[in-house]
């Protein structure tokens, strides 16, 4: 048995392959044939005293997103702190270089400023994540 080679012509209409348009044609407006389309689609639209009569009112609760809150916390609270750290008096002693320790490379100032600065990021995402349950308690209904 001998397998022929794929063409690199399209299908034929006569041959098997998609009946509808192509990618390049535009497709009729609405639904096609094999999809569904709205629900009671032959129905009559109904008037205001029918809808007014029968319908319920709702109302959308808009939640805000708790981790656009905390994200931008942090990040304000990196930037004070990083801030806070490089405006130390230098005379204070902190981030004397004591050479050594875990990682060289975070001795002395650079050490206070990265140290301070993750305090503060997670301070302010925890401040972040404050605001968010407080907006959050203000928007539910009561």
């Amino acid at each position: 048995m001998t397998a022929t080679p794929p063409s690199d012509e399209p299908p034929r209409p006569d041959e098997s392959g998609p009946a509808g348009p192509g990618p390049d044609e535009p497709r009729p407006a609405g639904p096609g044939p094999d999809e569904p389309g709205p629900a009671g689609a032959g129905a009559e639209v109904p008037d205001e005293a029918w809808l007014a009569a029968h319908a319920e009112p709702a109302s959308v609760r808009r939640a805000p997103k708790l981790a656009a809150f905390v994200v931008a916390g942090a990040l304000v609270g990196l930037v004070v702190g990083v801030v806070l750290a490089l405006l130390a008096d230098p005379s204070s002693g902190i981030g004397e270089d004591s050479g050594g320790g875990v990682l060289p490379m975070l001795g002395g100032r650079n050490g206070v400023r990265v140290v301070v600065g993750l305090a503060g990021a997670f301070v302010g995402g925890m401040l972040g994540a404050a605001a968010a349950l407080a907006a959050d308690r203000r928007s539910t209904p009561r």
